[in-house]
């Protein structure tokens, strides 16, 4: 399926290999956007039962279609990171899901991997019911480097991994701290690409 190859969204085979009219103003804050599967059944089942089920197993095999992606578009990586999220998730789950994701593809492409680089500084309520801008408020400020993060992504070029892109505000607001840290570049490793309203 043509993809984007900034967002990673679906869109037709004459538009192959060129951005989607999305990512031309603003631009996302990162690089590309790598993604193993569509979130469509039966994926979305599956990665609802990872995501929320208390069935972190199911990240080696997930986690295995991402490392596929990401090798059918090989770009550079120094260094793979998970989305954070709050303690409070953290507690509910009682796991990262993208830190799951991102420990079992970094293995598998033979790449480092850190979960104390980037953390969640705010709580928001769930962005699965808001729209682009309402997302891009809420998620503002939720992100900080740690003590050690600034060293670990300045001059590097940092892969940001997590489970569903659907707006791609979560990302952007990720990929610019990690740029402002001085990130050579941020390319972001995602297992599923809600498709956008409409596509067929």
């Amino acid at each position: 399926m043509p993809r984007c190859p900034r967002c990673a969204s679906p869109q037709a085979p004459a538009r192959a290999d060129r951005h989607c009219p999305h990512c031309e103003d603003p631009a996302p804050e990162f690089d590309r956007a790598v993604v193993a599967l569509d979130y469509v059944s039966p994926w979305r089942h599956l990665i609802t039962q990872f995501k929320f089920g208390q069935w972190p197993t199911l990240g080696a095999p997930l986690s295995a279609m991402l490392a596929q992606a990401v090798r059918q578009r090989p770009h550079p990586v120094d260094l793979v990171l998970p989305v954070p999220v709050s303690a409070e998730r953290l507690r509910e789950r009682g796991y990262n899901q993208a830190w799951v994701l991102a420990r079992h593809t970094a293995r598998a492409l033979r790449l480092p991997a850190q979960a104390d680089v980037l953390v969640r500084v705010t709580q928001h309520r769930r962005l699965k019911d808001l729209d682009l801008a309402e997302r891009r408020r809420a998620i503002q400020g939720a992100f900080a480097l740690t003590a050690r993060g600034a060293q670990a992504v300045a001059g590097r070029h940092v892969a940001l991994v997590d489970d569903v892109l659907t707006t791609g505000a979560t990302l952007d607001e990720a990929s610019l701290v990690l740029r402002e840290a001085g990130a050579l570049g941020v390319s972001v490793w995602v297992l599923a690409r809600t498709p956008p309203p409409g596509w067929r």
